[in-house]
C-alpha cells in the first residue's frame, strides 16, 4: 500500500499535516513508521523504530470519528466484532488499534 493510500483514512487536516511531513523525508526513514498515534486532546505523534515526531495538532474527537468512519467504510457496526478485538484490518493487511483510557477507582 502506498503512503497516499493510508493517509486517505484520515480526515483532511491530518491528512495534509502527514502529506507535507512525508514529502520531505527519504523513503527509508518512512519505511521504519510504526505507529500514527491519534489520541483526544493530545498532539499528533509519529513512532519510529528509533524515535517519534511530535505534531503541535492536538487531536479531537471528531478527528477520531472522522478516521473510524473511513476506516470503516461508514459502516461502524459492520466493523463490531473487529473493533471489540481491538482492532481493525483494512485491505492493505495494516492493523488499526483500536484503544480507549479505562479509569479503575478501588473501592
Amino acid at each position: 500500500m502506498l503512503v497516499s493510500d493510508l493517509l486517505n483514512y484520515f480526515p483532511e487536516e491530518i491528512f495534509k499535516i502527514l502529506s507535507n511531513f512525508f514529502e520531505t523525508e527519504t523513503e527509508e526513514k518512512l519505511k521504519t513508521v510504526e505507529e500514527i498515534r491519534l489520541r483526544v486532546g493530545q498532539p499528533l505523534i509519529l513512532k519510529f523504530n528509533k524515535c517519534e515526531k511530535i505534531f503541535k495538532y492536538n487531536i479531537l474527537q471528531e478527528d477520531i470519528l472522522k478516521t473510524m468512519q473511513k476506516v470503516c467504510e461508514n459502516s461502524i457496526y459492520s466493523f463490531q466484532n473487529q473493533i471489540c478485538e481491538g482492532f481493525i484490518t483494512v485491505k492493505s493487511g495494516h492493523r488499526i488499534g483500536i484503544t480507549r483510557k479505562l479509569y479503575y477507582r478501588k473501592q
